[in-house]
């Protein structure tokens, strides 16, 4: 499998130049709307850190697939929520602030909940504990890293973004339009740097896996939708929440796997057909999305025109 730190790096300093483009449009008040209204955040972290972990413990228990598969799409679904997920709520004229919000916060908790749900979702799969042979106690989150991430390709980034956004608005307003071209031009690169790197591997796997990996994505949009509902949420905070719990840090996953997991090849598939599918399926959500007009009272949102 092509899996190179290096082009990891790289591509992280390629979506801390998205998240600026993004960030120029926002401002203070979005963010203090997500504090005094905070049931969208809650709703999402529900979702994403609970609910999707477990549910995919149900369906593994139910179906007849191989463990290190298993293994797999409970590692991706224990995952928090990536950066690219903000450029895709951007693009889909989602509330940018509301998803930044809960990449942040997911981000965090995984420090505690991914060993957690990942220990316990696969110590309750008896084939997928069977397969680990008591290798569950290895895996250990590096909270360094997590947050220099969070740091240098979330924060900082949005923090630039909103000072030249609030600060100097006509010269943001001159640069956003190449910025938006610029995010839309990486989002493509990224589509097609994922598939033809791993293109070999992709093809040969291209019957069963990629299904589970579709359905496992699809199950997550869903779910995004019915949370979203549950915490009565329309228009712009519906995207955000839609997109956040359906796009997942599977590169995070990818490392764990390689670093702790010895590489395998099964969850490994796993990880990274989600890595590339969650990027097709946030397209389609913002080819459906990019053209629906929002509620009058929501066209000030941040969005990409």
């Amino acid at each position: 499998m092509n899996y190179d730190e290096s082009h990891q790096q790289i591509l992280g300093l390629v979506l801390a130049l998205m998240i600026f483009g993004v960030s120029l449009e926002l401002r203070l008040r979005q963010f203090a709307s997500i504090l005094r209204r905070p049931q969208p955040v809650l709703a999402g972290m529900l979702g994403q850190c609970l609910i999707l972990p477990w549910a995919t413990l149900a369906v593994t228990l139910l179906v007849d697939l191989h463990p290190g598969l298993e293994l797999g799409l409970l590692l991706v679904a224990c995952c928090p929520g990536g950066n690219l997920s903000n450029v895709m709520t951007h693009l889909a004229r989602g509330n940018v602030a509301l998803s930044m919000s809960m990449t942040a916060l997911s981000s965090l908790l995984a420090l505690v909940l991914l060993p957690i749900n990942f220990t316990l979702t696969s110590s309750l799969n008896p084939e997928a504990s069977a397969y680990l042979a008591g290798r569950l106690d290895a895996l250990e989150m590096d909270a360094r890293s997590i947050l220099v991430s969070l740091v240098f390709l979330l924060g900082l980034p949005l923090l630039l973004g909103m000072l030249v956004g609030n600060l100097a608005p006509r010269f943001a307003e001159r640069i956003m339009p190449w910025f938006k071209r610029f995010a839309l031009l990486a989002f493509a690169v990224f589509v097609i740097a994922a598939v033809a790197g791993n293109w070999q591997l992709f093809a040969e796997n291209l019957g069963l896996v990629l299904f589970i990996v579709v359905l496992h994505n699809l199950s997550a949009i869903v779910l995004g939708w019915l949370m979203a509902k549950l915490a009565r949420q329309e228009g712009a905070n519906l995207r955000a929440m839609v997109i956040e719990i359906s796009m997942h840090n599977s590169g995070l996953g990818l490392g764990l796997i390689f670093a702790q997991f010895g590489g395998e090849p099964n969850m490994a598939l796993v990880a990274a057909f989600w890595g590339t599918w969650h990027m097709v399926s946030g397209a389609l959500l913002v080819l459906f999305w990019r053209n629906r007009p929002l509620p009058a009272a929501e066209e000030g949102l941040p969005c990409a025109s």
